[in-house]
């Protein structure tokens, strides 16, 4: 199974000295937002925003060294992130690189001091060389200002989103959007939405069991002072989740 891993690296300054054999490795100056997988024992894909767009940098030597980084999604340099609200990346089975970032491409609405962003995937067949064009996920634009999402795929290529939404809601509330995109990344199934409320600040959490059926979790959110950690699991490949199921046994409250 391939899994994400944490990233420790990237955000360093760069060395003013020769980095030493042994020291900490810097893919790109002024990076923000790392996020790092794995595929197999010897290959490291690190993505981050850089310069305002999207990047990818691979490593085939178990971190040793890695690439030179490559514009995996081209936001024109107006990419922000902070707070969780960077891009994701996953590799199947094959070596397909799939890329995630929430992202806003429209004039009027980067002029606002936060705009609202839309989630878009791209995927790689070559090894990070080049990406498909961005496929936007959700399906109703402007309905995802929180920007917080995940991403994972199973080894067959199936890729599945999960992010905050709130289309259909009156209230300020967040619910879970959920997808899965086939075709190594082209071909984008229907949005289904789990009510929440989520925790609006909290990023869900997204990862494929060994048959290849998604796993979600999130925080409840709301007026609620407990706000719970649920997680909800598929047997049909992402069709539907069963009823979700609190994780901890005790309280979990909002800092205050």
């Amino acid at each position: 199974m391939i899994a994400p891993l944490c990233c420790l690296f990237l955000l360093s300054p760069p060395p003013q000295d020769p980095q030493p054999p042994n020291g900490p490795i810097v893919l790109a100056a002024g990076a923000t937002q790392p996020f790092l997988a794995a595929n197999g024992p010897d290959a490291f894909f690190a993505v981050f925003l850089h310069e305002g767009n999207v990047a990818l940098s691979v490593s085939t030597d178990r971190g040793r060294t890695f690439g030179k980084p490559v514009v995996a999604i081209d936001a024109k340099g107006k990419a922000r992130g902070g707070m969780q609200r960077g891009p994701r990346v996953a590799v199947d089975a094959a070596g397909t690189i799939y890329v995630s970032a929430p992202l806003c491409f429209d004039e009027a609405e980067l002029k606002k001091r936060y705009p609202t962003c839309e989630l878009y995937l791209v995927a790689s067949t070559d090894g990070g060389a080049s990406f498909s064009p961005p496929l936007q996920v959700n399906e109703s634009n402007q309905q995802a200002p929180e920007a917080l999402h995940w991403l994972a795929a199973s080894p067959d290529g199936t890729v599945f989103l999960a992010w905050l939404d709130r289309r259909g809601r009156k209230d300020k509330g967040q619910d879970l959007a959920f997808t899965k995109v086939t075709e190594r990344g082209q071909k984008l199934g229907k949005n289904v939405v789990l009510p929440g409320p989520l925790c609006e600040c909290c990023a869900p959490g997204l990862a494929v069991d060994g048959r290849g059926n998604p796993i979600l979790a999130w925080r409840t959110g709301g007026d609620r002072e407990n706000r719970p950690l649920v997680v909800a699991f598929s047997t049909d490949g992402g069709a539907s989740f069963g009823k979700g199921k609190q994780l901890n046994k005790a309280d979990s409250l909002v800092p205050g």
